[in-house]
């Protein structure tokens, strides 16, 4: 799922990452072509494209994290390299970056995930230019696969592997997803269904071989005959509707 973030700059550009705050109603200017990059192994690189829809030019700043999203870019060891790591974008222009997997210990058993992170900063104002300017720009983050060769089984198919099951402590209820598959799982929506009832469930990605505890909001126990609706992330961004019994 792409994830947007504004952040307050204070001139650095690097020491922008560090000042984050929410901003559900803002949009960012710089759109990415789209919602994950799914590096094979055999690649030698790939290409993420950027577009500027705004009406101003833009500083654009690129790179990959580890997850750590706060993380000062020049402090994290990843291996990828991302050229060009700073651009400029006109209005209604586009930027190709190139992703380039450097090799690494990674398992190859299964894939690994990373972020790519995408920092856009508008042009500074002419006005006051002796004097501290506050400036925001926003920041985007989209989910890098790794996906070795060889891999069992297909990633489209990884959802129906899935394990189900409820996790009751007192009143506290919740839903295990267990993933034996080798490929990520990430949900765009989930919700537990009871005849005409339906209760959202709090997801998360699930890891390959790993385990993930979703909350389910507004019911206490689990009636006999509910099932799981929910949909999962395909490579493309494009949705895959499952159902399961619980």
């Amino acid at each position: 799922m792409m994830k947007a973030i504004l952040t307050k700059l204070f001139v650095p550009l690097i020491s922008a990452v560090s000042c984050l705050i929410a901003a559900p109603a803002s949009y960012a200017d710089i759109v990415i072509s789209g919602t994950r990059v799914v590096y094979p192994a055999s690649a030698k690189n790939v290409t993420v494209k950027l577009e500027n829809r705004g009406i101003k030019p833009l500083l654009v700043q690129t790179w990959i994290d580890d997850g750590r999203e706060n993380a000062n870019p020049q402090e994290l060891n990843v291996p990828f390299l991302v050229t060009p790591p700073v651009s400029r974008v006109d209005p209604g222009k586009g930027q190709s970056i190139k992703v380039t997997y450097l090799g690494g210990q990674l398992p190859q058993d299964k894939e690994s995930l990373f972020w790519f992170n995408v920092l856009e900063i508008p042009p500074k104002t002419t006005d006051g230019a002796d004097k501290n300017i506050l400036q925001l720009a926003f920041r985007t983050r989209i989910k890098v696969f790794y996906r070795p060769e060889g891999l069992k089984g297909a990633a489209g198919d990884a959802v129906k592997t899935l394990q189900w099951s409820v996790n009751q402590s007192g009143k506290a209820l919740s839903i295990d997803v267990k993933n034996p598959s080798p490929y990520h799982v990430s949900f765009s929506r989930a919700q537990l269904v009871s005849g005409k009832n339906k209760y959202s469930l709090d997801t998360h990605t699930v890891p390959p071989g790993g385990k993930e505890s979703f909350k389910v909001t507004g019911l206490s126990a689990v009636p006999a005959g509910a099932k799981i609706e929910c949909d999962v992330i395909n490579d493309f961004g494009g949705s895959i509707k499952s159902e399961f019994t619980i």
